[in-house]
């Protein structure tokens, strides 16, 4: 798959690792990679990631009707915050792809239909666009081993990094 074909609805926990990997620049840097105005304007602070970096992302801002919307299903659905619901309810009216490290959101984007990208799955796409080499993206991951804020589970970050430099030698 193409990382370019479809937009991406970013949450704060991708940006926070793609931060802490050293490639969050390259990613927001992409045409089609937006953040919900919401989020933007009330969840991004210095310990997201870098500010001026952050900044340069686009934003996608949520209508009436989606706020609306986002205040019903708050009332309805347990453990997700309204930042979470605006991601998903954007992802699904643009017909976007969600990225989100959270496993609740994930879960439920994935039940209603909204395809959900994690931020090692955003990582090999960077790879194989081209985006970052291979080297980057296992200088990256080592990052995010010694990272205690990252929700990746260590044993998924080694693995992928075992696959990464198998591909190197394989290529």
């Amino acid at each position: 798959m193409n990382i370019t074909t479809k937009i991406i609805i970013t949450d704060t926990n991708i940006i926070t690792d793609l931060n802490c990997a050293g490639i969050l620049d390259r990613f927001v840097m992409l045409d089609n990679v937006y953040v919900s105005d919401m989020v933007l304007n009330d969840e991004v602070n210095g310990k997201t990631g870098n500010i001026q970096i952050i900044k340069k992302m686009k934003v996608l801002p949520s209508t009436s009707d989606e706020l609306v919307e986002m205040q019903k299903l708050l009332l309805n659905t347990h453990g997700l915050s309204p930042y979470d619901l605006i991601n998903f309810i954007l992802a699904r009216d643009h017909n976007c792809i969600l990225a989100t490290g959270d496993n609740l959101l994930r879960s439920y984007a994935i039940k209603h239909g909204v395809e959900v990208f994690r931020t090692l799955k955003i990582i090999q796409l960077m790879i194989e666009n081209h985006i970052i080499t291979g080297e980057e993206a296992i200088c990256g991951c080592k990052f995010l081993l010694d990272d205690e804020a990252t929700r990746i589970p260590k044993d998924l970050i080694v693995d992928f990094i075992k696959k990464i430099e198998c591909n190197l030698v394989n290529n």
